[in-house]
């Protein structure tokens, strides 16, 4: 899997890059985690939370990132992204600090933590695993999925 990552192009590495930083604003601000406190700005929520956020943010910047620059056969598909999705979502509710009664509490919400980074790091595995077998030409394809981005209108009898 790291092989993959070692040979993306600079613009994938910018996405990634990105996409980590907004998906780590995003969470630590609608999660609670970090907040304004007399003009200060303070961490609310469990010192696991910021290190959780950080590594899940990681791994959704790679996930996005790599949807884009596909190789011939491995475009991303909408079914790509529902883990990276659950992911996110998983993350938030287990740093959830905004709550008057947070939907987790104790062991529970950093185990869900973990078990959002587990679920990350296996989605960008499948993703980076289906493309290589798509490039290496052994033939998969997606069946049931519709890709993320079209590239042209195919017509019913197949050509474009």
């Amino acid at each position: 899997m790291f092989g993959d990552l070692l040979v993306w192009p600079t613009r994938r590495r910018l996405i990634a890059g990105g996409v980590a930083v907004v998906a780590f604003a995003a969470l630590l601000l609608a999660s609670g985690v970090v907040g304004v406190v007399g003009g200060a700005i303070t961490v609310l929520g469990a010192w696991w939370s910021i290190p959780a956020v950080a590594v899940g943010s990681l791994l959704i910047g790679l996930v996005v990132a790599s949807y884009f620059g596909t190789r011939i056969g491995a475009d991303a598909t909408l079914c790509d992204t529902r883990w990276p999705a659950f992911g996110f979502i998983a993350m938030l509710l287990a740093t959830d600090a905004r709550s008057a009664v947070p939907l987790l509490v104790g062991i529970t919400a950093p185990v869900v933590a973990v078990a959002a980074i587990v679920l990350l790091v296996w989605a960008l595995h499948a993703r980076l695993s289906s493309e290589r077998r798509a490039s290496a030409d052994e033939g998969e394809t997606c069946v049931t999925c519709r890709p993320l981005f079209p590239r042209g209108v195919e017509r019913v009898d197949g050509s474009r």
